[in-house]
């Protein structure tokens, strides 16, 4: 049984693709009918990326600030998969550590309006 850990704030709900289709006129894949739930992961708690903001400079009145990844929560052990935001992984890969256990979000699915993330179509592999 392959374990994964959630380091997102939420439960990760994995769609049936029976049900997904992609809309090209909202640019979003969307449920039509009642989503069929693949997988449900529950949240293990966040894995949070650390970022410092500076100003570095102005646009005539207004303040222009840059946003620097300076390191993030280690990744916890005995998981064969960890699931984290996108922020997150690159904080990894800026931070040296191994990624070779990291995924994210595949593919956010929403309701037939486009305006209700209902799940997603699975997770990917972070490169």
């Amino acid at each position: 049984m392959v374990k994964i850990f959630n380091g997102t704030p939420h439960p990760i709900t994995v769609l049936s693709d029976s049900c997904i289709t992609y809309r090209d006129d909202i640019r979003k894949y969307v449920c039509s009918g009642k989503p069929v739930v693949v997988a449900e992961i529950p949240s293990h708690g966040v894995l949070s990326a650390k970022m410092d903001t500076v100003e570095v400079g102005r646009v005539g009145d207004i303040p222009v600030f840059a946003k620097k990844i300076t390191g993030c929560d280690p990744m916890p052990e005995g998981y064969d998969i960890v699931v984290v935001s996108a922020l997150y992984a690159t904080a990894a890969r800026a931070a040296g550590l191994d990624t070779s256990k990291l995924y994210t979000i595949g593919d956010p699915v929403y309701s037939e309006d486009g305006r209700t993330i209902l799940g997603c179509r699975g997770i990917a592999k972070v490169e």
